[in-house]
């Protein structure tokens, strides 16, 4: 009971900060522009990004029944564009990749902090929200619609701005020695982010079709008509 009434207020607290990272970024950018995104998000993005770490700890002592590794590894990504990127390289925070040449209502389309909180933003959401209900017992058939459909287009919409703000960000982490951790050292162990970088966002060549292929599997089980008995 107790671990029940922690993961909804641990959901709740995740659907409001998310949706405030959404709300954030929505009137920014409408006043603003793009550039001004990542400065009045960065706070909350941090919290509710960083927060996500405690659901490898719920996977580890079982109140959660999520694979331990790739609940890590899904977790391990995020805070790697967080604080690896976004954090540690302040060029990457106005970076911005036009595409299709077309706007709305001024804001040009592209991949950049807004593409990239709008995509995680809304998966989010979506995503506590689905948590949230199927603690309560019942998950509305709108939000597993949408917990298994608008993956489609903020997946690749969401990994195409990780990788984007990861290039525009790496020369700055090159050049600055940001997170690296040179020898000698009391641990005979030296780190250079900057390759740290390169292998890690490598694997996205291989587990981003796995995932996506594997999401798109879960679609067509979950949302399958129900079959009727028959006598």
């Amino acid at each position: 009971m107790i671990a029940k009434v922690y993961l909804l207020a641990y959901n709740a607290a995740l659907i409001l900060g998310w949706g405030y990272v959404l709300v954030l970024t929505g009137t920014t950018l409408a006043r603003e522009g793009a550039a001004a995104v990542y400065d009045a998000v960065e706070l909350p993005l941090l919290c509710a990004q960083t927060a996500a770490v405690m659901e490898v700890l719920h996977a580890v002592v079982g109140i959660a029944r999520s694979p331990v590794l790739v609940t890590a590894m899904q977790v391990s990504s995020r805070l790697m564009v967080v604080w690896g990127v976004l954090y540690s390289a302040p060029p990457s925070r106005t970076a911005h990749l036009p595409l299709f040449g077309a706007d709305a209502a001024g804001v040009p389309y592209g991949l950049g902090v807004p593409s990239l909180m709008f995509a995680w933003g809304v998966t989010e959401v979506v995503r506590y929200s689905f948590y949230f209900f199927k603690l309560l017992g019942a998950v509305p058939r709108v939000i597993t619609w949408m917990r298994y459909t608008f993956f489609i287009v903020l997946y690749p919409v969401g990994v195409s701005s990780e990788l984007f703000l990861a290039y525009s960000g790496f020369d700055h982490i090159v050049q600055s020695g940001a997170l690296n951790y040179p020898m000698p050292n009391p641990y005979n162990v030296g780190v250079h982010f900057p390759t740290v970088m390169v292998l890690f966002f490598a694997g996205y060549v291989p587990g981003f079709p796995m995932l996506y292929g594997y999401m798109l599997k879960q679609r067509k089980t979950v949302l399958a008509p129900k079959k009727s008995k028959t006598a």
